[in-house]
């Protein structure tokens, strides 16, 4: 009895013995086992995502806060830089006022409700220059030849993950009391 081992001749021309159709394919179980794995791959690769999402979000408010601080501290500066005579603090029932005179009308700046709110004008309504502030002290800073004013503030802190609380200190200079000219 002779055995006869057929050959197949693929598409390059490389000969290659026959081999039966269940050592070819894939099991059932093969398969199996590959859709879990790569099922665990999926799903960790999307925790990671939606990981590296929430921490770009976290990002993005802090970013929003900061430029929303930032922003509010340079418009008090502002305020008090144009100031046409010395900015005071009036405490009233255990609320602070700063008030800034500029011209014939006066800036107030308060802290209420989580919020630092600022009056433009005498007559002006009311608008909000910062929200979500916990504490906020405006005051003098003694300085020795000028008359600065400190504005310290502090965040309310959304996440409570975070360590550092966000605060700021925001300083500026008042234009000095103008003296009456004397006349010849």
């Amino acid at each position: 009895m002779r055995f006869r081992v057929s050959i197949f001749v693929n598409r390059v021309g490389a000969r290659r013995p026959a081999t039966s159709h269940a050592q070819a394919g894939f099991s059932l179980v093969e398969c199996l086992v590959y859709i879990s794995v790569f099922a665990v791959f999926m799903f960790l690769a999307m925790q990671l995502f939606f990981q590296t999402r929430d921490s770009a979000d976290r990002l993005r408010r802090t970013a929003d806060d900061l430029t929303r601080a930032l922003h509010a501290g340079e418009l008090w500066r502002d305020d008090v830089r144009a100031a046409t005579a010395s900015p005071r603090v009036v405490t009233e029932d255990g609320q602070a006022w700063l008030t800034i005179p500029r011209g014939t009308n006066t800036v107030v700046y308060t802290h209420f409700k989580n919020a630092v709110w600022r009056q433009a004008d005498t007559n002006a309504p009311w608008t909000r220059a910062l929200a979500g502030v916990l504490a906020s002290r405006m005051e003098p800073d003694a300085r020795a030849h000028v008359a600065a004013w400190r504005w310290e503030l502090e965040l309310a802190v959304k996440d409570e993950r975070k360590k550092t609380r966000p605060l700021f200190t925001f300083l500026t200079v008042a234009p000095a009391a103008k003296q009456p000219e004397k006349q010849p």
